[in-house]
């Protein structure tokens, strides 16, 4: 308000003079700030509870990608069994359960990876021995899995 306008002063404080409406003056500049500080401190906590709830769903998509990981991890020794026995014995029921399996594996999101002539990546594949100059892969001597990007346990074998 500029001091150049004129203000409507109720007639009972009129009559108490400049120093009511100095003490009115105050009050009003003093719920300004009171609302001022309610009104950024209410903002800061809105959003400390947005980052709050980012942080949650993070955690928790993490967390489901972790458990499923783990489990996938706690299968592969058997798996790996199966594929083993599949090198020594070819057998139909061994291929079908291994089929099966990968099946299953497959609508989890995980992929199995690491086949003979394919060229030799560190990021996926682990080098048992280096038989030739090339980086193809000659050999494979335990199959590696993947979720996404994300690997799970890499591929071994021999180059």
């Amino acid at each position: 308000m500029d001091d150049s306008e004129e203000e409507f002063i109720p007639e009972d404080e009129a009559e108490e003079g400049p120093g009511a409406l100095k003490k009115l003056r105050e009050k009003l500049k003093k719920a300004v700030e009171e609302k001022q500080e309610y009104l950024e401190g209410w903002q800061r906590s809105r959003a400390d509870f947005a980052n709050y709830k980012r942080e949650e769903v993070s955690m928790h998509g993490d967390k489901a990608e972790r458990i499923k990981a783990d489990l996938i991890e706690s299968l592969l020794p058997a798996l790996d069994a199966l594929e083993l026995s599949l090198k020594h014995e070819d057998s139909a029921t061994l291929k079908m359960i291994e089929k099966q399996f990968l099946s299953s594996l497959k609508e989890l999101g995980i992929e199995r990876f690491g086949k003979k002539g394919e060229e030799f990546d560190p990021h996926t594949h682990e080098a048992l021995a280096k038989q030739s100059e090339d980086h193809v892969v000659v050999s494979v001597e335990r199959s590696g899995y993947k979720s996404g990007d994300k690997i799970i346990r890499p591929a071994q074998v021999i180059i």
